[in-house]
């Protein structure tokens, strides 16, 4: 069997509450093999009610649906799904956007934008990596920062401490490198994408985070600048 024939297809929920878009959207995504629509909706209670039978890889959804606030949507098909999200939307209020996001979405699409980009970051979503410009990344992490109390430092200094050396190496090229893919940052590591994504998903866990922006967010919080006498006491087991 080939490398191909093994991937594993990418199944997908979409949500817009304009049927004609509805459907072109999924038929842009099908006509795609590494992906399968497993549930459309033109609203939220369906799409709650879709995800009974469908465990979606990727959501994709416009956060105006007709008279409702799409955006605690998110939150809710995140927790029932385990699912990843992404806004495609012709709005481009970035205050809507930053909502969603710091409400657990890894990215925004404009429905202006080639039909190609929209593929391309269901891929990479859907690997778990963020889909973000550059100035959305920059006012999110400020938002997120904002809420920092000194209160909660010892609480998350616990955590880091269960950081392997090889665990803190990694989230500290992902804090100088956040505009790198994951790929390049393994490679400024001397090490391969496959066991980046390991340390990562054993951080991740240790953490409490779900992604690279929360891990950007949680170490720009709480980890010490990278100074032998300030750093917390590391374990002495490594990976």
């Amino acid at each position: 069997m080939t490398p191909a024939a093994k991937r594993k297809v990418i199944q997908i929920q979409v949500i817009d509450p304009q049927q004609i878009t509805l459907w072109g959207i999924c038929e842009l995504i099908k006509s795609d093999p590494r992906f399968a629509i497993c549930s459309s909706s033109t609203n939220g209670v369906d799409a709650i009610r879709s995800v009974q039978a469908c465990k979606p890889d990727v959501i994709v959804i416009e956060p105006e649906l007709d008279g409702e606030d799409a955006i605690p949507l998110v939150e809710t098909l995140i927790q029932k799904t385990g699912g990843k999200v992404i806004l495609l939307t012709s709005n481009r209020n970035p205050a809507l956007q930053d909502r969603a996001i710091l409400k657990g979405a890894r990215g925004v699409v404009l429905k202006t934008d080639p039909p190609e980009t929209l593929l391309k970051a269901l891929e990479k979503i859907s690997q778990g990596e963020l889909w973000l410009n550059r100035n959305a990344t920059s006012r999110i992490l400020m938002k997120a920062t904002e809420s920092n109390t000194p209160k909660d430092l010892s609480e998350e200094q616990v955590r880091l401490t269960q950081l392997t050396p090889k665990e803190e190496k990694v989230t500290r090229a992902i804090q100088l490198y956040p505009k790198k893919t994951l790929r390049e940052v393994a490679e400024t590591l001397h090490i391969s994408e496959h066991t980046l994504r390991n340390h990562l998903a054993s951080t991740y866990d240790k953490l409490g985070v779900r992604n690279r922006l929360e891990l950007f967010v949680f170490c720009g919080k709480y980890q010490k600048t990278n100074d032998p006498n300030n750093h917390p006491k590391r374990r002495a087991s490594d990976n």
